[in-house]
């Protein structure tokens, strides 16, 4: 393995550990590989001069990754100064990456004093574009694990968006008008805009393991150079300023979309290969991976960036793998067969280098990786610049067609995530522990040093050491935390919310959609709760609309739940067809629900307010007769209200109107206009208001009106088409909330009536 790419790693991992605050432990690390590298050379080289021939270079690796470490640890002293900082403020001015309004959940950067700090909005009041520069005031700030959090705050903005954050802004739009439903891939496959893309997208591609051709990576960017470069050939420009223009373009592009790190690498890579060709001053692939892997020297935080992580690591894979396949692929084959065994090999390196990465961030293993590689490279090859033309085509007309042209390759690309995801064992579940990622990290280096190295027996045996050692290491089994949790999961437009007991066991509120190839059941539910562990001990299915009940049967096989509540509002679909039959074979008992029992679980309190059989006769919309639950432990409340519409609303007023006062409320209907009316709002008085939403639906949920209500009233919005999954945590008396990294705890209300 070149020392290069040693000093590389040892240099990212050292500033890596240093930011995460382990500068102590890694250096102690460091001594022991330097000693360990001596007593190596001294084994085979005999004495002292042995040990300084064979251990001269790893010690310098050794003291690349101490000085890193180093470095690291000084920039988190820096940065928890400067949120210390902003943290004692009473005014904050805030560059916003995603537009504000009340109820959002906003990314964003605060600027001084040499240093960057990372901030997230819970708006209030106040309204802004993406890219400008707001005031933040009468805001409540806490410390999250992604930066500094700001919650109910008003925001006003004092500096509109700048040209570039313009520019994404009307591509966005150009390419929405163009591309339809399929606006969403085009966007990170463009512009590195990923917020569009459904949880069903991203487990489809996860599962088919081509989760990186979704954002903006290497890939990408070496296409559209590529693409360039035939373009000018073609062209019959001179070779000299076809490359120059070439990278010049490519480097252009890759700035105005935001300069991603996977992208940034890449173009400096494209950028250094070109140049040097046209130098005639050729250069070894490891100097150009250096030289693209270069960006943690620049900005040292690059090498917490889960893209720039998969490139790096991912070409690293490309690289060995030709060494690799020269060696094992036969002389005798030739065309297609060589061809084809390069790519597989690539493949395969490629796909275990990133496997740990993928493991720790996805929870997810895709197994036929380097077979869809193979079948949509092809695809991706032919698909990136025609939609790069459709974005920079100066005719309207010409953008329409070239957007047009490139449709069925985006219909093929989705095709092959599809049909690799649906394959038997396509992917696998995993919850790796912090000693399982260190032991399969080990283990991969070993692996591409034995595809490197002509003497590939050391590395090989530590390889099968560090498998040998995962398959022993525990798996790190979840356990009760003692409290009560809510888990609102992001399953898009659809709802599924897994309440989990102070001892572990799970009742589950819907189960999210269903689509043609799959349901949210299958895809998020079941492997989020086989990641948690424990036992599903009940499901309730709020009203039988798609949306809500499309995973049901999928949960309901494999988790096999002891009982099954049921608003009872018949519905012919094949759906709820197809949830009875499945609930009938795997003998789970089905109840319909009846407004005021109780199921108690392990203490937790599980109310039923609607709906009532006389009220739900006389109704033929199933959202009007949605089950309605309050969740009650200790002197907290929980008021979960599935699609109940106005109406609904209405009665429970009438019934009672004390009984829907909550802490926390799962807003009915994803926020639309026909729920949450002001005298039901007024009723609950939530502290915490929780919407289950589809990033950029077709029904423009949630309602602005209700956002602005729900703020108005004092609640914290939290939207799952902004954060992802939201949990929140009680002990019975304090509630503390965990979404998109940051943890802050509820405010405490006025005196509990109860």
């Amino acid at each position: 393995m070149p020392l290069l790419f040693l000093g590389v790693v040892a240099w990212a991992l050292g500033t890596a550990f240093g930011l995460s605050g382990s500068a102590v432990p890694g250096l102690l690390v460091a001594v022991a590989v330097v000693a360990g590298m001596a007593l190596l050379g001294a084994a085979r080289g005999g004495g002292a001069r042995g040990a300084l021939g064979a251990w001269e270079g790893h010690a310098a690796v050794a003291l690349l990754f101490g000085a890193a470490l180093v470095l690291g640890d000084e920039l988190r002293r820096a940065d928890l100064r400067c949120s210390t900082a902003a943290r004692r403020a009473t005014t904050w001015d805030v560059h916003l990456r995603a537009a504000a309004a009340p109820g959002s959940f906003v990314p964003g950067e605060i600027h001084g004093d040499g240093c960057v700090v990372r901030v997230a909005l819970a708006v209030r009041t106040g309204n802004a574009e993406a890219g400008a520069v707001v005031r933040v005031t009468r805001a409540e700030p806490s410390d999250g694990m992604r930066g500094l959090l700001l919650r109910d705050a008003t925001v006003r903005r004092i500096k509109p968006a700048g040209p570039l954050d313009r520019w994404r802004a009307r591509v966005g739009r150009t390419l929405d008008d163009r591309f339809g439903d399929d606006a969403a891939i085009v966007r990170a496959l463009l512009i590195a805009d990923t917020r569009g893309l459904t949880p069903e997208i991203r487990e489809r591609y996860a599962d088919a393991g081509l989760v990186h051709v979704l954002s903006i990576s290497g890939l990408h960017v070496g296409i559209v150079g590529g693409a360039l470069l035939l373009v000018f050939e073609a062209l019959r420009w001179p070779m000299a300023a076809g490359r120059v223009a070439a990278v010049i373009i490519t480097l252009v592009y890759v700035l105005a979309i935001g300069a991603p790190p996977a992208a940034a690498r890449s173009v400096t890579l494209f950028a250094a290969v070109s140049l040097t060709r046209l130098w005639q001053r050729p250069v070894s692939p490891w100097g150009t991976f250096a030289l693209g892997a270069l960006a943690p020297l620049i900005e040292p935080r690059t090498v917490l960036h889960l893209g720039w992580q998969l490139s790096v690591s991912g070409y690293a894979g490309i690289l060995v793998s030709g060494r690799w396949a020269r060696r094992v692929v036969p002389e005798r084959w030739r065309g297609w067969r060589a061809r084809l065994a390069r790519d597989v090999s690539a493949g395969v390196l490629t796909t275990l280098t990133t496997a740990p990465l993928i493991a720790w961030h996805f929870g997810r293993l895709s197994l036929v990786s380097p077979l869809s590689n193979l079948a949509a490279g092809p695809v991706v090859a032919v698909l990136q610049p025609a939609l790069f033309l459709a974005m920079l085509s100066p005719s309207a007309w010409l953008s329409r067609f070239v957007a047009d042209a490139a449709r069925p390759l985006l219909r093929t690309l989705d095709a092959t995530a599809s049909t690799a995801a649906s394959l038997p064992g396509a992917a696998v579940v995993v919850a790796p522990t912090a000693l399982a990622a260190l032991l399969t990290g080990v283990g991969t280096v070993a692996i591409l040093a034995a595809a490197w190295r002509r003497h590939w027996v050391a590395p090989a045996v530590i390889a099968m050491g560090c498998v040998a050692l995962l398959a022993w290491a525990p798996s790190g089994v979840a356990r009760s935390s003692g409290e009560v949790e809510l888990h609102m999961l992001d399953v898009g437009q659809g709802d599924a919310i897994a309440i989990r007991s102070p001892r572990g066991r799970w009742v589950l509120v819907d189960a999210g959609r269903s689509w043609s190839s799959g349901d949210a059941g299958r895809a998020t539910v079941i492997p989020y709760l086989r990641r948690l562990g424990g036992p599903l001990a009940a499901v309730i299915l709020t009203h039988p609309h798609a949306d809500h009940i499309g995973g049901a049967a999928s949960v309901t096989r494999a988790l096999r739940p002891a009982a099954v509540y049921d608003a009872a509002f018949v519905a012919g679909s094949a759906t709820y067809r197809d949830l009875l039959r499945e609930v009938a074979r795997v003998g789970a008992r089905w109840q319909r629900v009846r407004p005021g029992e109780t199921l108690d679980v392990d203490g937790v309190a599980i109310e039923f307010l609607a709906p009532d059989s006389a009220w739900t006769v006389s109704l033929s919309d199933p959202n009007a007769a949605s089950t309605v639950v309050r969740v009650r432990y200790g002197n907290v409340r929980m008021l979960l209200t599935g699609d109940a519409e106005a109406a609904e609303e209405a009665w429970l007023l009438a019934r009672d109107p004390d009984a829907v006062r909550s802490d926390v409320l799962k807003v009915g209907h994803h926020g639309s206009r026909t729920s949450s009316t002001p005298a039901f709002v007024d009723a609950v008085a939530p502290r915490l208001a929780l919407v289950s939403v589809g990033t950029g639906n077709m029904y423009g949920h949630p309602a602005p009106e209700v956002m602005e209500r729900l703020t108005a009233a004092g609640a914290t919005v939290l939207r799952t088409d902004q954060l992802g999954a939201i949990i929140v945590r009680t002990d019975g008396a304090r509630i503390a909330v965990e979404a998109a990294g940051h943890g802050w705890e509820v405010r405490q209300p006025l005196p509990s009536p109860w």
